[in-house]
């Protein structure tokens, strides 16, 4: 019994440890080497790509150009504009009286000399008659004065006294001053009887009358109506410190006209084909705002400019000087400066150093870098370096569809079949 107990024991010998992790060492090599030759044998491919395809060789990118056009853009400066008149004129009554006559339509155009208000002049008439007769009455009195001095000159020295010759020549002299004196009081009456007239002394437009028929006026009724030039009209602005000196560092006094353009823009945002003329600059910069205000004188024929309104002043120049113009979005910027990217004949994007002028609308002025007729970039500029190649977008133009032929009419006016 015993010895059958020892035959199985034998059989089921155990494995020792060590030889076990030596097997396990070993089975792991030979699957490495195996997956490693088999990876040999198939063809690598990109992560995410269906079998048998292949990545696609790499491109130019695509940008497109614009051509440098020789131009001006000229950016006027904007201010904003009160118009006044260039005249104005209210009018009042000088004498006393009552309203006879109103000769004209309100908000009518009148011109100098129209015959606006009439007073009743009928005081004033009897006025300065009155006034002629006292100068009757004292040219009356010096000629008997001048009778009675000659008389005493014509008679014997010894039968006169020369108290009454003193005294005949004082008459004489006041019969003299008091005909001089009336004739002053008759000058001032008849200028009252002309102010029974009240006459429009510009051309203008006349506004609202306080004064109608019937109405009693005086020199303290104050306004009776008002007229304003309005054709020529000015437009005054103000215009800082810096900005005049900026530009009269750059035109000359008498050159302001000639160098300058001076346009409006109406509220509703029109700009009339009208260009102003400078007339004035005040005399000196205010102290609160250091700012100058400037007058320029508008034709307004058509009367859009209407006084105490407001406008928008444009100034820009008259003859600007011209320079490669492109499109805004060809500029880029660096730490070292603004920079464009000009396609040449080699068909390579090589970047360009420029000098920037004025802007406006999307377009910008190269003053230095660009040459007129050179090609640069402005879409596609993201990852662009210089020498790079490039391939230049080319627009197709759509293809032109043919246009219907008119069918043909017959005499009777019906489109023939």
């Amino acid at each position: 019994m015993k010895e059958e107990e020892k035959t199985e024991h034998k059989g089921l010998k155990k494995e020792h440890p060590i030889a076990k992790v030596f097997g396990c060492l070993f089975t792991a090599a030979c699957a490495f080497v195996i997956g490693w030759i088999v990876k040999g044998m198939i063809p690598e491919r990109p992560m995410g790509m269906p079998p048998g395809m292949m990545p696609p060789a790499a491109v130019d990118p695509l940008v497109k150009v614009e051509s440098a056009e020789f131009g001006a853009l000229n950016p006027p400066l904007a201010f904003i504009g009160h118009v006044e008149p260039v005249r104005d004129v209210d009018l009042r009554a000088r004498i006393s009286g009552y309203v006879t006559k109103v000769n004209f339509t309100e908000g009518s155009i009148v011109k100098a000399g129209d015959l606006l208000f009439e007073i009743d002049p009928e005081p004033y008439e009897a006025t300065v008659a009155v006034r002629k007769a006292e100068i009757a009455q004292a040219q009356a009195e010096m000629e008997r004065a001048q009778s009675y001095l000659n008389r005493l000159n014509a008679s014997d020295a010894r039968g006169i006294s020369q108290a009454d010759l003193d005294t005949a020549l004082s008459d004489v002299a006041g019969g003299k001053a008091k005909i001089e004196q009336t004739k002053a009081v008759l000058r001032l009456a008849e200028i009252d009887l002309k102010h029974c007239r009240i006459i429009a002394p510009i051309d203008g437009k006349i506004g609202r009358t306080l004064a109608h028929v019937g109405d009693y006026v005086a020199p303290a009724a104050g306004t009776l109506a008002r007229i304003v030039q309005v054709d020529p009209i000015r437009v005054v602005f103000s215009v800082t410190d810096r900005e005049y000196v900026g530009i009269r560092e750059k035109v000359a006094e008498d050159q302001l006209n000639q160098e300058l353009r001076l346009r409006i823009q109406l509220p509703t945002g029109t700009i009339p084909k009208m260009v102003g003329e400078r007339d004035f600059e005040d005399n000196e910069m205010s102290a609160t705002t250091a700012t100058l205000p400037v007058r320029v004188k508008f034709d307004n024929k058509d009367g859009l400019l209407i006084p105490n309104s407001y406008v928008t002043v444009l100034v820009d120049a008259q003859a600007p000087a011209q320079y490669p113009v492109v499109s805004q979005s060809a500029l880029a910027a660096d730490q070292e400066g603004d920079f464009v990217y000009v396609i040449g004949t080699d068909e390579r994007a090589h970047k360009r150093r420029v000098q920037v002028g004025d802007v406006e609308n999307g377009r910008v002025e190269l003053h230095q870098g660009v040459s007129v007729g050179e090609r640069v970039v402005t879409q596609g500029l993201q990852g662009l370096t210089d020498g790079a190649a490039v391939r230049v977008f080319v627009e197709v133009p759509a293809p032109k569809t043919a246009e219907p032929e008119p069918e043909a009419v017959s005499d009777k006016g019906v489109a023939s079949k």
